[in-house]
């Protein structure tokens, strides 16, 4: 299926979303029954078929499944298969892909406010410390 995806879009959202969308693949990829997510059936023929197609995706499955998480998918846990979900990766919906992109553009942003509020207070907390006569 063709879709138009919105400008601005990492490739990768867009990759991810047109491999789960074909429906030749789905004997090693497809949607999941809840259609907002994916089940890898087979990944084996993923890493060989797939993987490679994508530079997006890595140069093998751990990196491929770390930019998953990155970008914001959660692992769903289930017997013999491999299933990521997300809730704006929503079949015959690409338009919530730019939801997704602001989500994990947001969490970036408020870990990296954290990361800079907590420096902060480790310098303040050493100032203190250097005064302090004990």
């Amino acid at each position: 299926m063709v879709h138009n995806f919105q400008r601005g879009l990492p490739s990768f959202y867009t990759r991810v979303y047109q491999i789960v969308d074909d429906p030749s693949l789905d004997s090693i990829v497809s949607w999941s029954g809840s259609n907002n997510g994916f089940i890898i059936w087979n990944v084996g023929e993923f890493c060989r078929k797939i993987l490679p197609t994508s530079l997006e995706f890595g140069i093998n499955f751990s990196k491929f499944y770390s930019r998953l998480s990155s970008h914001g998918f959660n692992r769903v846990k289930g017997p013999g298969k491999l299933q990521f979900q997300h809730e704006y990766f929503v079949r015959d919906r690409p338009e919530l892909l730019r939801m997704m992109m602001a989500q994990v553009l947001t969490a970036k942003r408020n870990a990296k406010k954290a990361k800079a509020k907590a420096r902060r207070d480790r310098v303040q907390v050493e100032g203190l410390l250097k005064h302090l006569q004990i």
